[in-house]
């Protein structure tokens, strides 16, 4: 009897914090709401809950069990922020010209955003090594997290350099030759310097994870819509899909590539469609993909989010608007034009950031601050609620990192 009354006690205690701490979460996620109903934090405090979960485990195992089955998907939410001490993520990006500036600005996004540490493999032209790395290490010395890089010369397959060089973009077509140019490496992700993180960029890695035994790359769909699609309209060429492929972020398993002699595949598709060819190293990718559609991986239009996607006085891609922007493409040298004001202002803001200050003060105070304005002028005004979306929902854990390493 005396063992009731205690068990007695303990439900009822259950009970009262349990209803408090619903309460508590409600108002967390009311706050959070207002920006969309997915803006839910990302740790809602669980501790004085979880703490009488500990004590009623020895009174009712089976109560227990429940309780962590109904908080197994807060752990899988919470695991993507945990330090991963034993992960490295490798960044590429090719340099040239003048988008030097533009390339350590993404690198620095992704250095902004991480919670472990990071690789640059930064394929840049002879004059441009010696001023990429003395701001690399600027950025390694003053980043929450190792950073290690190494800077290399561009280099083409012997023969036709200079016609590989200038195809589309300056040095574009150099990620084709990547796995033959860094054997030593697993893995990576390639990203065009136009690119921002607006989330930790293991996230992206993440994606690895999820390829199957054939698959060796990862990109996004070129656009959402089919009426204003370019390669469903115009291309002269074999595409993938039904629209094509983007690929300005692309995750590439360098191993498979060389075991399924991918510089082979490559030269082979480009000799025989190269009349077609408009967009170089990505129209060259949708030839080999729509012949090898097996090899490779899509992820949504909200990790590879552009103009594109909202020039025509919409939102087409839906993922964007209902869980906010991951990464920001701004194609077309946008980040530097005044027509597309929100995808300026974010890059603006990243470009000036100051590691001391943190994710909170340094990025989402002047985006709250600034972005509202945006809302009558220019392209994609619509869009700024989703491009600040994620990094309030990380805010939390960003500012225990700060506090930890202060």
């Amino acid at each position: 009897m005396r063992l009731l009354a205690v068990y007695e006690i303990i439900l009822i205690l259950s009970i009262i914090i349990h209803s408090v701490s619903r309460h508590s979460v409600q108002a967390q996620e009311e706050e959070a709401h207002q920006f969309g109903p997915d803006v839910v934090s990302i740790e809602t405090d669980h501790s004085p809950l979880s703490n009488l979960d500990k004590t009623f485990a020895n009174v009712n195992e089976t109560h227990q069990e429940k309780v962590e089955a109904g908080s197994e998907n807060d752990e899988k939410s919470q695991g993507a922020l945990n330090h991963r001490e034993n992960l490295t993520v490798h960044l590429a990006v090719v340099v040239c010209g003048n988008r030097m500036e533009e390339a350590l600005t993404m690198l620095k996004s992704a250095a902004i955003f991480t919670f472990t540490k990071l690789h640059f493999h930064v394929l840049a032209e002879d004059h441009l090594h010696a001023p990429i790395q003395q701001r690399l290490k600027q950025m390694s010395d003053v980043s929450q997290q190792a950073i290690s890089y190494n800077v290399l010369p561009i280099q083409f397959p012997k023969g036709n350099e200079e016609m590989w060089k200038t195809l589309f973009k300056p040095c574009a077509c150099q990620r084709l030759f990547l796995p033959d140019l860094l054997e030593d490496t697993d893995s990576l992700i390639y990203l065009d310097t136009d690119i921002l993180f607006m989330r930790p960029p293991e996230d992206l890695w993440n994606f690895f994870n999820k390829f199957n035994s054939s698959q060796l790359a990862a990109v996004s769909p070129e656009g959402e819509d089919p009426p204003t699609g370019w390669y469903n309209k115009h291309a002269r060429h074999p595409y993938y899909g039904e629209l094509g492929i983007n690929s300005g972020i692309m995750l590439m398993n360098l191993t498979r590539m060389r075991k399924v002699n991918w510089n082979d595949i490559v030269l082979k598709k480009y000799q025989d469609y190269r009349s077609g060819i408009v967009f170089g190293d990505q129209d060259i990718l949708n030839v080999v993909f729509h012949f090898y559609p097996e090899m490779l991986y899509t992820f949504t239009c909200d990790w590879n989010y552009r103009p594109d996607h909202c020039r025509y006085g919409r939102n087409d891609c839906k993922h964007a608007e209902k869980n906010g922007i991951s990464l920001l493409h701004g194609n077309r040298q946008i980040f530097h034009k005044d027509d597309f004001p929100p995808f300026r202002m974010v890059y603006d803001v990243i470009n000036g950031y100051d590691f001391k200050a943190g994710v909170a003060k340094g990025v989402y105070d002047p985006l709250m601050k600034y972005l509202p304005a945006v809302r009558n002028s220019g392209y994609c005004n619509n869009m700024w609620k989703a491009m600040i979306r994620i990094t309030k929902k990380y805010l939390k854990k960003y500012k225990q990192q700060m506090q930890h390493s202060s």
